[in-house]
């Protein structure tokens, strides 16, 4: 296998999108993945002849839109299409909750009226906070700095930069960004809402993917984390992208192939190689790739890659993948 700049390990929707910036810039960069196809969590596969399915991921909103824009994804053949329900909750033989645009009030109602009327303040409130993430998501956030107060300087100033957004929320807004971030979803949940129902109905996205209790602290910020994102322009929406969540990553690497990255499929990593602490190339399965800057998609503590003691710190993973993007970003604009 030939030298190349990078080499990103894990052909995921995040290895992928940082492949594509990196090689905007000019970069030679290699993705490796060891399944047969790339994606990650956002595949779409035959699990039954004839029949496809999205195997993990199965909505999205969480996609940025200036990611969609860069990449132009849409002429890429990447299609979203709203979600018309939200949740459905069968309580019994004949009663349920269905929620969704243009619904929700009524279904809500239909077991409490002041939990109904208090939906509307309950999503303000949410926004709020939510806005604030949409402004902080694409800045990199500031590093614990060794080294001494000029080391640590620019990290300060970039650490002033987030509390000076934070200083512009109110005093009920700085509270429920605190609360978001420690509470349970349970205990946020039931400060605002008296009915079962849709605290329930609530209370289970909070616990998507999350494999914890809506009673466990910290579980409040899920909620949040269904807000925040957006389709089609529209803030907190969800959607489905048409042909599964594989459609986007398919319309990714196409992306990825127009700029020249080089994908490689069923190429496994067996071992990354290492001189005087830092990532120097990786051996796979078919051969020996060598390169200049290491991006590893999976977080460091569970890559299973032979790594010598020490070694980890140097490497880029997800922790740093954001920084790398931005970083990528600002300069294909320069």
């Amino acid at each position: 296998m030939s030298e190349t700049d990078v080499i990103i390990v894990g052909g995921g929707h995040n290895g992928l999108v940082c492949a594509w910036y990196l090689a905007r810039r000019g970069l030679k960069v290699t993705v490796l993945e060891r399944r047969h196809i790339v994606g990650g969590a956002a595949v779409t596969e035959e699990f039954h002849p004839g029949f496809r399915n999205s195997t993990a991921s199965y909505t999205v909103s969480l996609l940025n839109p200036r990611v969609i824009a860069d990449m132009e994804l849409a002429r890429h053949g990447l299609r979203v299409v709203e979600r018309r329900a939200s949740n459905f909750l069968p309580l019994n033989d004949r009663e349920y909750l269905l929620t969704g645009e243009g619904r929700t009030y009524d279904e809500v109602a239909k077991f409490s009226r002041k939990d109904a009327d208090r939906l509307d303040g309950y999503a303000e409130r949410l926004e709020v906070i939510a806005e604030v993430l949409r402004d902080l998501v694409l800045k990199a956030p500031p590093n614990m700095a060794e080294g001494g107060l000029l080391t640590a300087l620019p990290e300060l100033i970039k650490a002033g930069g987030v509390g000076r957004r934070m200083g512009r929320l109110n005093t009920t807004g700085r509270r429920d960004l605190l609360d978001l971030f420690t509470k349970s979803a349970g205990d946020w949940l039931d400060g605002w809402f008296e009915s079962d129902p849709i605290k329930a109905c609530y209370g289970f996205d909070s616990i998507v993917g999350n494999y914890a209790s809506p009673y466990a602290a910290g579980s409040a910020y899920v909620l949040l984390h269904h807000v925040f994102g957006e389709v089609n322009g529209k803030k907190g929406a969800w959607g489905h992208a048409i042909g599964g969540m594989g459609a986007i990553t398919q319309a990714m690497a196409s992306a990825c192939a127009e700029v020249g990255v080089v994908v490689r499929t069923d190429s496994g990593v067996r071992e990354v190689l290492t001189e005087q602490g830092r990532a120097t190339g990786v051996v796979t399965e078919a051969g020996l790739a060598r390169l200049r800057d290491f991006l590893a998609e999976v977080p460091a503590d569970r890559f299973k890659t032979p790594l010598k003691a020490g070694d980890v710190p140097r490497l880029f993973t997800t922790e740093t993948f954001c920084k790398v993007v931005i970083r990528a970003q600002r300069a294909a604009q320069a």
